[in-house]
């Protein structure tokens, strides 16, 4: 219960964020723009939108998820409200928990809600509602929870909200990149041999984000099996519980001024 008292908070202070309202401005303009690219783009308009849109709800989100968790952490400290939290009975990792599902479940509703109006702009080309697109936009809510375990992770590592937000935007390029540098290697062998070893701690550290990006598949007529999707949910509940154990291991032997 205390998780989710702080979950809950967590969710409702990030909710009245400005910054969310920004960038979900932004997502809306990068919509339109889909929209305009698609106009004198060659080839299926409503294909084009919909990749874009797609792509535009993986981005803003990510950028949502980071710079609303890389303050979690820092606003505690700064305004000292963390000492009336953990002077209750609260552990170090039920807070880092609390503010991990807290900041979850806002991103996961406004990619959600995003996703529903992305749905409901392209049927205005289609002349009909195409819900293939939310099987994509379940894989993002998934991405996103990664992304906001790394978030936290860095948050309770790093002092500074900058390196933090940093690290974690640089986590998140890394993971959408992974899949291309390791079939780059295994392409090129001779090439790249000076990449190989580093690409192979790359792709032990950092989440392989291909699982989720299902976009162009989603797109063109394809529809994902129900083992996938549990592959892919397994896969984020891992690497974010990994990484969330290491943020409480961090954040419990961390100094609060």
């Amino acid at each position: 219960m205390k998780v989710f008292a702080i979950a809950i908070n967590t969710y409702r202070e990030a909710v009245r964020n400005r910054i969310l309202y920004a960038v979900v401005a932004f997502a809306i303009v990068l919509v339109l723009l889909s929209a305009f690219f698609g106009a004198v783009s060659i080839g299926n308009q409503a294909d084009v939108i919909k990749d874009l849109g797609l792509f535009s709800l993986s981005f803003c989100g990510a950028v949502l998820t980071i710079l609303s968790g890389v303050h979690l952490l820092y606003n505690e400290l700064a305004h000292k409200t963390i000492y009336n939290i953990l002077s209750k009975p609260v552990h170090r990792w039920q807070f880092v928990l609390g503010k991990q599902l807290g900041l979850a479940l806002m991103v996961g509703v406004m990619v959600a809600a995003m996703g529903l109006g992305l749905v409901f702009f392209v049927a205005l080309f289609e002349g009909s509602l195409d819900f293939r697109l939310l099987q994509s936009v379940v894989f993002i809510v998934l991405e996103m929870f990664v992304i906001s375990a790394v978030t936290i992770f860095f948050s309770s590592l790093v002092v500074t909200t900058s390196l933090s937000g940093v690290f974690a935007f640089g986590t998140y390029l890394g993971g959408r990149s992974i899949a291309y540098l390791r079939g780059y290697v295994a392409q090129n062998p001779e090439e790249a041999e000076g990449l190989q070893g580093l690409v192979a701690l790359f792709d032990a550290v950092l989440p392989d984000l291909s699982v989720f990006n299902v976009h162009d598949y989603i797109v063109y007529g394809g529809s994902l099996s129900w083992a996938y999707l549990g592959s892919a949910l397994l896969y984020a509940l891992t690497y974010s519980a990994v990484a969330l154990l290491l943020a409480s291991l961090i954040f419990a032997h961390r100094e609060l001024q």
